[in-house]
């Protein structure tokens, strides 16, 4: 099904036999109800939150139990929680009109438990959903950085804002709420921003008579403060929204300018000190990249690699050929495909998009979820999860953000 502006997708529970319900969850309401809150709370917050869309239409029960925090709050307390994957693409398929937003969720289809005790390895069938209209959405900026089940925005633009702000908000994603945190020090609009050891760094998107005051300015989640640090001491990279991307190895904050006229630059936190990028790091480093457990990944001509800091290097990630020759068939004459890395609870979680098979009018975007595994000897392999097409889209689509949120 191709997904365009005008047309709604149903969700998950709106379709039948997407997913079944465990056995024991159908049985006669009263059969639940008779259990206390706190069981039943628990029992819930055990079963895949895929189930959730189909339990909720259930009983009035089930619905305020999935809707309730108790429940969010107990999937963290039982180590039950899931990494889910929340993805905002552009279209603008109708001549003279704005580009709308739209922001999808992957939806897994659980794994089917056998008789025997077997559990099926690849799942198949996962798929974007889109939020609907009148539901709550994620915040939509490059400044915008998940910890845990939260989506942190700062600053602007918004939704329908294209000015610069101060203003910090917060965006929960169990319940679909929104809360406020302090104002930064600076009004900004398209900044980058990082997570290290519960404080957050904000740098840049400031007017340019301001480039000076507060261009680098960190949040301390403890002490819910705001502390201005050090600015980038390149004039030229504090004027323009140059910082591309931003990411953290081993306490220090890489800075990815996405200009050939530029140099990339590492923040030093412990020093408070800036200095420039290794050329080894910047000639590989991409904007399809991102970092999981201190190493950092990244996809560069048809190669997935990481980089090694001791031998300053970048070497290639093993096992994943299949994925290189999906890339490869949707790159040849199309430079514009999109290849997008995210950290996925460990994991990584790779998006890209190719064209139809012959076809030019529609692209599938591809989805991969890939297990790592770093070896003695300067060795990294992946082995691929699971692989397939989660969305079709019109070739005139933006690819935006794509964020890993724990619910």
């Amino acid at each position: 099904m191709i997904i365009r502006e005008e047309e709604e997708v149903e969700p998950p529970h709106k379709k039948k036999n997407l997913a079944r319900v465990p056995p024991f969850l159908v049985q006669p309401c009263h059969t639940f109800s008779s259990l206390p809150v706190e069981i039943a709370v628990n029992c819930i917050a055990r079963i895949s939150i895929s189930y959730y869309p189909k339990l909720s239409l259930v009983s009035k029960a089930f619905r305020s139990i999935i809707s309730s925090p108790e429940l969010y709050a107990a999937r963290s307390q039982t180590g039950t929680a899931e990494i889910c994957l929340y993805t905002c693409l552009r279209f603008s398929t109708i001549h003279f009109t704005p580009p709308t937003r739209r922001w999808f969720k992957l939806w897994m289809r659980p794994k089917p438990n056998l008789t025997d005790g077997i559990t099926i390895e690849k799942p198949f069938g996962n798929i974007f959903v889109p939020f609907t209209n009148d539901s709550p959405r994620p915040p939509y900026s490059k400044s915008t950085v998940a910890i845990g089940s939260e989506i942190f925005l700062f600053g602007g633009p918004t939704e329908g804002d294209f000015e610069p702000s101060s203003a910090v908000r917060v965006y929960d994603c169990r319940n679909a709420t929104w809360r406020n945190l302090p104002d930064m020090k600076m009004e900004r609009s398209y900044a980058s921003s990082c997570v290290l050891d519960d404080k957050i760094y904000v740098m840049g998107g400031c007017r340019a008579w301001y480039e000076d005051q507060s261009w680098f300015e960190m949040f301390d989640m403890k002490t819910q403060s705001w502390k201005t640090l050090p600015a980038h001491p390149e004039r030229n990279v504090r004027l323009g929204h140059t910082v591309r991307k931003i990411g953290v190895v081993e306490g220090n904050i890489y800075v990815k300018t996405g200009s050939q006229e530029l140099k990339d630059w590492i923040y030093d936190v412990k020093e408070s000190k800036w200095s420039v990028a290794d050329w080894s790091l910047s000639a590989r480093w991409s904007n399809s990249r991102c970092v999981v457990e201190n190493v950092m990944y990244c996809y560069n001509s048809s190669r997935y690699v990481w980089y090694d800091l001791e031998g300053k290097v970048w070497r290639d990630v093993k096992g994943l050929e299949e994925l290189r020759k999906y890339r490869s068939l949707c790159t040849t004459g199309y430079p514009n495909c999109v290849v997008e890395m995210v950290n996925y609870g460990g994991k990584l979680a790779i998006v890209w998009d190719k064209f139809e098979r012959g076809g030019r009018q529609t692209k599938n975007i591809w989805c991969a979820v890939v297990e790592l595994k770093k070896c003695p000897g300067g060795v990294v392999w992946g082995k691929t999860e699971w692989s397939g097409i989660v969305v079709k889209v019109p070739k005139s689509y933006d690819f935006l953000r794509c964020l890993a949120v724990s619910v």
